[in-house]
């Protein structure tokens, strides 16, 4: 795996490359309405809601990647070991949260737009659980990077997990990687992986447990590649992340008792995260190590997601 001087992972590097001068910047155009930003450029069209301060549809090609508007996700399917900590995640609707944006405002320059959103992550019933403010900066090759500012209020419990939730089609089902690998890995749980650069199936990173349950993140990841036949899908960090991609939804293994029970979703669903818990082992030994909780009253998290054409 290939490396920068200053200890980067090369292809991560690349991707992060701000490319202003790709395409005619006359192409650029944006929209509003009361509810909806729509930006677009030669090849693509993005469409943002105003409303939840998040992307409700990305084209490329005339090609539509969403299944569903994409998510901020602080829910994981609980493990066997969050049986204790699960009964305070359901106390705190975590499994029912969702955005809502407050202000939505954007700046148009020569090549770039800045979408900037303050957003409240709710639930019913519960006080804000979260604060976030996003810097969505789409650029004139269709390149999409944000930055997230999160200020979480400290009477909630620790989070199971912070990131972005997309619905891609189906027909994105296969997955490349620079991370810990082959085998699913957490913050607490990596040893038995080794930091490479993998590839496989969507299909192939479910962890096939006999009671349904949070399975197959990667973590330290540099890049994580989606592909069909024709398209990828690259998301990249300044700083590592990790990833979920799953034929099944979180609600779907939360919700069934047995393996034999799952459905698939008809979706590729991508999880890109900030960070998870770890996993622990409260089934039957102590609580989660206080340096494996998601815990923090204030973190940053910043994501570029862009499209490429397959050779």
């Amino acid at each position: 795996m290939l490396e920068n001087k200053d200890g980067r992972n090369q292809t991560a590097a690349e991707l992060l490359e701000k490319k202003v001068t790709v395409g005619n910047a006359d192409s650029m155009k944006i929209e509003e309405t009361d509810r909806y930003l729509t930006i677009s450029g030669e090849n693509y069209v993005y469409i943002f809601n105003k409303l939840t301060g998040l992307f409700e549809s990305m084209k490329s090609r005339n090609k539509e990647f969403f299944t569903a508007p994409m998510e901020l996700n602080i829910w994981r399917a609980p493990t066997d070991n969050d049986r204790k900590i699960k009964l305070e995640w359901m106390n705190a609707h975590y499994d029912q949260s969702y955005a809502r944006a407050y202000e939505t405002t954007y700046e148009a320059k020569e090549g770039t737009v800045i979408v900037r959103s303050v957003i409240g992550l709710m639930a019913p019933t519960v006080q804000k659980i979260l604060e976030v403010k996003a810097d969505w900066e789409i650029m004139l090759d269709g390149s999409v990077t944000v930055k997230i500012d999160v200020e979480r209020d400290m009477e909630f419990p620790m989070l199971p997990r912070f990131g972005l939730r997309l619905f891609l089609n189906s027909e994105f089902a296969d997955v490349t990687y620079s991370g810990i690998g082959p085998e699913e890995s957490y913050v607490d749980k990596r040893h038995a992986g080794s930091h490479g650069v993998y590839r496989a199936a969507v299909e192939e990173m479910h962890e096939d447990y006999l009671r349904p349950q949070e399975n197959g993140s990667h973590t330290d990841c540099d890049y994580v590649k989606v592909s069909n036949d024709d398209q990828s899908i690259y998301a990249v960090g300044e700083k590592t992340f990790s990833f979920n991609a799953s034929v099944y939804t979180q609600e779907e293994l939360t919700d069934k008792a047995h393996s034999y029970e799952l459905e698939k979703c008809g979706s590729t669903v991508l999880c890109l995260d900030y960070a998870q818990s770890g996993i622990g082992s409260n089934s039957c030994g102590p609580e989660l190590s206080k340096e494996y909780r998601l815990d923090q009253k204030n973190f940053e998290f910043m994501i570029k997601l862009l499209v490429k054409e397959n050779n």
